[in-house]
C-alpha cells in the first residue's frame, strides 16, 4: 500500500491487514522481508517494450502501452489471444436517433476506430520491488488525450490500469478491449448481491439486443480450468463478443446537457487471469480489493502493536457487504450487518466477532427483527449463522430472489441481515 509523506510524495509498505480491521504499518527504517512473495521485476527492452513480473502474472506491453502478453506464471497459460493486443482503446461515433444521453444504438458498432499510440511514449515508472509500473501518453483525438499507469504490485493476482482522460468530444464513445485466449458461449457479470450470465454470441434478436449490458465491479470469461476477469472501480457498461472483453469508458452526449462528461476523468480497471472458476480464484474478493483499497491513517499514541479484526467469515462464498448503525438503535449500540452468498452455492458459514455482543438477531432489509431469528445467547463472539438456503426464513431473509427484467430471468445472490447489540465498553 502507499503511505502518504509530506509534500505529496508517498512510500510503499507491505502490510497484511485482517478482515474489517487494522494492522500497524512497519516503520520505514525496518527491513521488510518479501519472502515467500517474489518482488516485482521490471525490464525495458531496447525496442521500448516493458515487462512486469511478480511471480504470479507476467505482463508485457508494447512501446505504445498495449498489452501483448499476460501469462499466469504457475501454469504458463497465456491469456491474450494470439496475434492480438489488449488494452486497445477504440473510438466510436455515437449518434442516437432520439435521446442523446439515454440511448446507445447498435449501429455505433459499425464505426469502430482503434486509437493508435506513438512508439516511444512508454516509460518505466516504479522500478520494482514492492511495485512495478510503466506509463504512457495517448492522443485520442486533436481535442482529447489520455495518460495511463500500468501497475503490478507484489503478491497481487491482477494488473491495474490507472487512467486519466481529458475528454472534449461530441457524440463519441470510448471503450477499451481485451481479446482473450478463452472460448465460452457465456460470460459472467456481477450485479448487486450476485451475478448473472449472458451469451457471447448474437444468435438471436434477443442476443443482439444485448450488445452492451450492465456490470458492477467485474465481468469474467471462463472455460474449463482457466478464465480472464476484467475488474473496474466505476464503469458499468460492458460486453463480451466472442472472446473480446470490452469496457465502456466515456460518452459525449449533447442533450439535455451540452457539457455532459466533458473535462477530466480518473478511473482504474484491472485484468486478472486465473486458474479454475472465478469463484475458486477469488475474483469477487479481488474486485472488492480494487474498489476499497487500504487506507493509511495516523494512529493515536500509543499506536497499536498488533492487528485486530472486528468481523471475519469462515467461508469465502459469503460477503460481509455492509456494517452500519441500526436506524433504531438504543444508545447507538446496535449494528446491522448485511451479508450475501456470492457464489451461487449452498454454504455453512460462521461469523467471528471481536466485539462484546449481547445478542444477534436475523432481520430483513427494513431492519425488522425476525421472531424466529434469535441466535442462542451463548453463541457470540462466534455466531453460527445458518446453512443456505434451507435454514433461512424465506419471508424475512430473502433466501432467493428471481427477477425478470425485459423478458429474461436471472437469480440474485442470497441476501440476509443480522442485527447485533453491543455491550457498553
Amino acid at each position: 500500500m502507499a503511505l502518504p509523506k509530506p509534500g505529496g510524495a508517498h512510500s510503499l509498505a507491505l502490510v497484511t491487514v485482517p478482515s474489517m480491521g487494522y494492522a500497524p504499518v512497519p516503520p520505514p527504517t525496518s527491513l521488510q522481508p518479501l519472502l515467500p512473495q517474489q518482488p516485482v521485476f521490471v525490464l525495458q527492452e531496447t525496442d521500448g517494450s516493458v515487462t512486469l513480473d511478480n511471480g504470479i502474472i507476467r505482463v508485457k506491453l508494447d512501446p505504445t502501452g498495449r498489452l501483448t502478453s499476460l501469462v499466469l506464471v504457475a501454469s504458463g497459460r497465456e491469456a491474450i489471444a494470439e496475434g492480438a493486443v489488449g488494452n486497445q482503446f477504440v473510438l466510436f461515433d455515437d449518434v442516437p436517433l432520439y435521446w442523446d444521453a439515454w440511448d446507445v444504438m447498435d449501429y455505433h458498432l459499425e464505426t469502430r476506430k482503434p486509437v493508435l499510440g506513438q512508439a516511444g511514449t512508454l516509460a518505466v515508472g516504479t522500478e520494482g520491488g514492492l511495485r512495478g509500473s510503466a506509463w504512457f501518453l495517448l492522443q485520442i483525438s486533436p481535442n482529447s488525450r489520455l495518460s495511463q499507469e500500468v501497475v503490478l504490485d507484489v503478491g497481487c493476482p491482477y494488473v491495474r490500469f490507472h487512467t486519466e482522460v481529458h475528454w472534449h468530444e461530441a457524440h463519441k464513445f470510448l471503450k477499451v478491449e481485451f481479446p482473450a485466449r478463452v472460448r465460452s458461449s457465456q460470460a459472467t457479470y456481477e450485479i448487486q448481491f450476485g451475478h448473472l450470465q449472458r451469451p457471447t454470441h448474437y444468435n438471436t434478436s434477443w442476443d443482439w439486443a444485448r450488445f452492451e449490458v450492465w456490470a458492477h465491479r467485474w465481468m469474467d470469461l471462463s472455460e474449463h480450468g482457466f478464465g480472464l476477469a476484467l475488474l473496474n472501480d466505476c464503469k458499468y457498461g460492458a460486453s463480451v463478443q466472442g472472446s473480446i472483453l470490452s469496457l465502456s469508458l466515456l460518452r459525449a452526449p449533447k442533450a439535455p446537457d451540452a457539457t455532459a462528461d466533458m473535462g477530466r476523468h480518473e478511473f482504474t480497471y484491472a485484468l486478472m487471469p486465473h486458474k479454475g472458476s472465478f469463484q475458486d480464484a477469488g475474483v469477487i474478493q479481488a474486485a472488492y480489493s480494487l474498489n476499497f483499497p487500504l487506507l493509511a491513517l495516523p494512529a493515536p499514541s500509543p499506536a497499536p502493536a498488533t492487528s485486530w479484526s472486528a468481523f471475519s467469515l469462515s467461508s469465502p462464498a459469503v460477503v460481509l457487504e455492509t456494517v452500519k448503525q441500526a436506524e433504531s438503535s438504543p444508545q447507538r449500540r446496535s449494528l446491522v450487518l448485511r451479508l450475501y452468498e456470492a457464489h451461487g452455492s449452498h454454504v455453512d458459514c460462521w461469523l467471528h466477532l471481536s466485539l462484546p455482543v449481547q445478542e444477534a438477531i436475523l432481520c430483513d432489509l427494513l431492519e425488522r427483527p425476525d421472531p424466529a431469528g434469535h441466535l442462542p445467547s451463548g453463541q457470540p463472539p462466534e455466531a453460527h449463522l445458518f446453512s443456505l438456503p434451507s435454514a433461512v426464513p424465506v419471508a424475512r431473509a430473502s433466501a432467493s430472489t428471481t427477477l425478470s427484467p425485459w423478458g429474461w430471468g436471472f437469480v440474485c445472490g442470497r441476501f440476509w441481515g443480522l442485527l447485533i447489540s453491543v455491550s457498553p465498553a
